[in-house]
């Protein structure tokens, strides 16, 4: 009995730290990379805006086995979208510095993403890509934090060196 009441203690001890450190991960975290482009911004945009280009340099787009996909008519632009059974991607606002995405798993799972547009150079631009997340107060979705970015990050950053390839080459 002395061992069962022991084990009960530990248990709920360690519930409780865990509550306390994930208190300190903030519940809104952006995952987000950047890569610099030698192309004209329009030509990056019309690659990043049209989710039928996608295919040609997007991961998460060409290496998900997504069934049943559709695009709208006009594929890109301020209203487009991809559905498919895994996943939906809504394009809610577009313009030359930026394009904001809604993005919907299967699951459950929502979160807004985006890339934005920076000039440095003029014959070059830098695009950064970011997922805006957010958190519950429970430990193990705080905790997950630092899965999110380990799980996207390497995708997001094999995705925009795609892209780099596919607007450099199609010049």
């Amino acid at each position: 009995m002395r061992l069962i009441r022991y084990a009960v203690l530990a248990a709920v001890t360690f519930f409780l730290v865990l509550t306390a450190l994930s208190l300190l991960i903030p519940s809104d975290v952006r995952v987000g990379r950047v890569i610099n482009v030698a192309a004209s911004p329009r030509q990056v945009y019309a690659a990043v805006s049209d989710f039928r280009a996608w295919q040609g340099w997007n991961d998460f787009v060409s290496k998900t086995p997504l069934t049943n996909v559709r695009y709208s008519s006009p594929s890109g632009g301020r209203g487009a979208f991809l559905r498919s059974d895994q996943l939906r991607i809504d394009e809610k606002e577009a313009d030359s510095n930026g394009i904001l995405l809604n993005w919907d798993l299967t699951g459950g799972k929502k979160f807004a993403g985006g890339f934005q547009f920076l000039s440095v150079n003029p014959d070059s631009l830098t695009v950064q890509w970011w997922f805006d997340l957010h958190f519950r107060w429970y430990p193990w979705e705080k905790l997950g934090v630092f899965v999110y970015d380990r799980k996207l990050g390497p995708a997001m950053e094999e995705s925009l060196k795609g892209l780099k390839r596919f607007v450099e080459n199609s010049r």
